[in-house]
């Protein structure tokens, strides 16, 4: 009996439009040029340094 409610749960859910579906995306192939806002994008994680990367600081010497 529950197995046959849970199906009938699910059929009626099918017909909500308010339950968050996934977007449909267009897979970009390697000859498309990329969009505007992908290439600003694009730019700002190249010029990020990379997390694993050590920073090179040097401490001020004390002049003792």
């Amino acid at each position: 009996m529950a197995a046959a409610q849970a199906h009938a749960d699910f059929a009626d859910l099918q017909d909500v439009d308010d339950i968050p579906r996934p977007r449909r995306v267009r897979i970009r192939r390697p000859e498309d040029r990329l969009a505007p806002e992908e290439s600003e994008l694009c730019l700002r994680l190249q010029s990020q340094p990379h997390p694993d990367s050590e920073t090179l600081t040097q401490e001020p010497r004390s002049t003792a």
